[in-house]
């Protein structure tokens, strides 16, 4: 006893050691100023529903590399539409071209990319000098619907500025000023053309880009519009947009709202130009979008390490977005696992099984929990009472589990057909439990049921439900999954606790509160 105990020290000092020694030294190199830093990473993520999907051919405009951008992981999930990426030659930049499936009514486009942001990169790449060709020109010289540089407001506006000024520069800077400080922004109720803009002095973010766009065109300025995002953790972040000018042979970004002229920090995302939308459709249909920006924690090899270091191995966040999530779920898998030894082995609640508390919290975290708990109540309650059933057949126990293994799968996707039907979860594979840890839980329930008693089961089955909830409220704080994404090592910790609940050997709470009434008998009064 006493030889094990020591193994069992020495054991988790050596795990201490290392885990401290590998998390410690990663970590320096993450702090280490004297390396290349490129750490502002940002996620966006993309998330479409169609109700009913548009026919022909429809343009999602998405990230492409820019001066101050660059895209080195990307994702794509659809369901119900077909998908390609194509570079718009004419200035929109990269777009991902959709188009309904045969047979399909609704459609679901998703998307990640990962984007490094650094002003290191925009140095290296200054803007390219060209001319514009006459046509070009003339294009970015027309008046539009909502940019009407022909109403004589606006002629007689550019000439009160033009009168101020002695040079076309100083005009230039003058329309800036003038849209910067006399438009003020204000999303609703506003106008958002520019000849709304310059009337009432107020005017949404749009409006007052479109008129400036007005003003510049009309001063024989080509001018475009520029719709994309500004770099800031959101979960339903808004479109942004601004404007770039044709000056000294390069586009120049000028934007209004922020006071920011012919530069912008590296933080904007262009996304489209010349187009304020960034979903374009034939025909007009209702859609739901959700766009969000993270910002990641950075590996090291957004730091310049080399992947022929050995260190690269370690990091993680090097892999695609799906595989990073599939890591994730596995690297929290072994902390539900110490969460259900704690609750086992020191509070006393028996529970089917060490992973399946774990398992099926982790499958709530895919999902929504609601739904989730739903399929979890009705496949368990089906299978329990199929397995009731079987009982009257004495059927061998590898049949009598393919048998409810069956049947477990076919109301799972029974399941997640009706709520995918009734549009209550947003994915059809959003719901999916482990299959295996369903069936096994339905044949251990009968075990039970059988050798103890029904209640014994039904207490099992709770404390394993309650187990899991308590596993879904702590593996589902969003920062431990990243951390363990970012410090795997940090698992040698995980197996040092256990270590210690494994050697332990005294009273559990739930003894104290069952033998309670021998330590009030054995009280001397």
């Amino acid at each position: 006893m006493i030889r094990e105990r020591r193994l069992t020290y020495v054991t988790a000092v050596i795990l201490i050691a290392i885990g401290s020694v590998v998390f410690l030294w990663r970590w320096s190199k993450l702090r280490d100023p004297s390396r290349p830093r490129k750490e502002n990473i940002w996620r966006l993520r993309y998330d479409i529903s169609f109700p009913r999907v548009p026919a022909g051919r429809s343009f999602i405009a998405i990230p492409n590399n820019t001066q101050t951008n660059r895209v080195f992981r990307e994702s794509f999930s659809r369901s119900g539409i077909w998908m390609d990426i194509l570079h718009n030659k004419t200035g929109k930049g990269r777009e991902a071209v959709i188009a309904p499936l045969a047979g399909f009514q609704r459609g679901r486009f998703l998307a990640e990319f990962d984007i490094l942001v650094s002003e290191k990169i925009k140095e290296s790449a200054p803007p390219a000098k060209k001319n514009l060709t006459a046509d070009t020109r003339a294009y970015y010289l027309r008046s539009e619907k909502h940019i009407q540089i022909q109403e004589p407001y606006i002629q007689t506006l550019l000439s009160d500025l033009t009168s101020q000024t002695k040079s076309r520069e100083q005009l230039l800077e003058n329309i800036f000023t003038f849209c910067a400080d006399n438009i003020l922004t204000d999303p609703e109720l506003s106008p958002s053309d520019a000849l709304g803009a310059l009337q009432q002095n107020t005017a949404t973010t749009l409006g007052r880009v479109r008129a400036m766009i007005a003003l510049c065109r009309a001063a024989k300025y080509p001018a475009r519009i520029v719709t994309g995002f500004i770099m800031e953790d959101s979960v339903d972040i808004q479109p942004h947009f601004w404007l770039e000018i044709f000056q000294r042979s390069c586009w120049r970004p000028y934007d209004p709202e922020n006071r920011y002229a012919g530069e912008l920090p590296a933080a904007f995302l262009p996304l489209r130009r010349d187009d304020e939308q960034l979903i374009t459709m034939k025909s007009e249909m209702p859609i739901w979008t959700n766009y969000s920006l993270e910002h990641l924690t950075p590996g090291l090899t957004t730091m310049g390490v080399s992947e022929r270091a050995w260190e690269y191995l370690m990091d993680l966040t090097r892999l695609p977005p799906s595989m990073q999530q599939i890591l994730t779920l596995l690297l929290l898998l072994p902390l539900g696992a110490l969460i259900t030894a704690v609750f086992r082995n020191l509070i006393g609640m028996q529970t089917f099984g060490t992973f399946a508390p774990a398992l099926i919290a982790l499958s709530f975290i895919q999902a929504d929990w609601r739904t989730g708990m739903v399929v979890f109540l009705i496949v368990t309650s089906i299978g329990v009472t199929a397995r009731y059933i079987l009982n009257v057949l004495k059927l061998l126990m590898v049949a009598r589990l393919s048998i409810i293994l069956t049947l477990v799968v076919f109301c799972m996707i029974l399941c997640v057909s009706i709520l995918d039907y009734l549009g209550l979860t947003p994915s059809a594979s959003a719901v999916l439990l482990p299959t295996v840890i369903l069936t096994v839980m339905i044949e251990r329930f009968n075990i039970i049921a059988e050798e103890d008693s029904y209640r014994e089961a039904l207490k099992t089955f709770a404390c394993t439900l309650v187990v899991a909830i308590v596993c879904l409220l702590i593996l589902q704080v969003e920062p431990i999954g990243r951390i363990l994404l970012t410090f795997p090592e940090l698992l040698f910790f995980n197996i040092t606790a256990l270590l210690f609940i494994g050697r332990y050997s005294g009273y559990r709470l739930s003894e104290l509160w069952r033998f309670r009434d021998l330590g009030l008998s054995n009280d001397p009064k």
